[in-house]
């Protein structure tokens, strides 16, 4: 399979059965609406070539593998900004539901939405420079509940609260320890690292992988919520949305200061 390409991202099989689909640029490996809707082509032409494992990587000469979300796409109006329609959400969905298993190969931090994209890939690997910051509080902004529920499937409840609460970044050493990195290496080393995972993982029986990853998914998939519960956190999550506040900490993104959050 040659390599191919839909704006910035490309796919191809890599070698053997392991497919590779690389994204963004640099500095930021941004997860713009057409980086998703590239990566969308990119997994729809991996399963028809039936890979039996996918790398994700993103520009390595960025500093960042992904800051997340182009905060010029989003939107100040009240609305919410993670629907179920998103480019982002059908992007996680394809990931979940991908037949094979999909390894992160991480080279640097990954931030905002990256994360979910990072911690629901199936494997992860980094280097020390890999780490996780759920930055959303410091924009005023808030993730949708299957978003959170993805972080629980990684990590041990009260990190993922530290993370959510103060928005600081998890260090690659405590993601690896928490079980979130499969793999922590020397940059030089990630992509040997990285290929040799997926090389086990595609010499191993295809149809057996792909019915454990349903099992995992179908097991770790969020605890089901009362109508009550779900219209109390829509309620809470579509406040954040129509907030000062929210259009308080992306101005002050984007002018570099500290942001001034009035809870209003």
């Amino acid at each position: 399979m040659a390599e191919e390409h839909s704006g910035l991202v490309t796919w191809s099989r890599a070698e053997g059965d392991v497919g590779r689909v690389t994204f963004g640029e640099s500095p930021m490996n941004l997860l713009t609406s057409d980086t998703c809707a590239g990566l969308l082509t990119a997994f729809d032409a991996l399963e028809e070539a039936r890979v039996r494992v996918v790398v994700l990587a993103s520009d390595p000469e960025a500093k960042v593998w992904s800051s997340g979300v182009d905060l010029h796409q989003l939107s100040l109006d009240g609305q919410d900004c993670m629907q179920w329609s998103g480019g982002l959400e059908q992007v996680l969905r394809r990931v979940r539901l991908f037949p094979a298993p999909v390894i992160a190969m991480l080279h640097a931090g990954v931030y905002g939405a990256a994360c979910d994209l990072a911690v629901t890939c199936d494997l992860a690997t980094g280097t020390p420079a890999s780490s996780f910051a759920i930055t959303a509080v410091k924009l005023g902004v808030s993730y949708n509940t299957g978003g959170i529920s993805h972080f629980l499937g990684a990590l041990p409840l009260h990190i993922v609260k530290e993370m959510a609460f103060t928005g600081d970044p998890l260090p690659a050493e405590d993601a690896y320890r928490f079980g979130l990195l499969n793999r922590l290496v020397a940059p030089e080393l990630l992509e040997q690292a990285t290929m040799e995972l997926a090389r086990v993982v595609a010499g191993r029986a295809p149809l057996a992988v792909a019915a454990f990853k349903a099992e995992l998914r179908g097991l770790t998939t969020g605890v089901p919520l009362t109508a009550d519960e779900f219209e109390e956190i829509q309620s809470a999550r579509s406040a954040t949305f129509a907030s000062d506040d929210l259009k308080e900490g992306v101005g002050a993104f984007f002018e570099k200061r500290p942001p001034l959050f009035r809870g209003r």
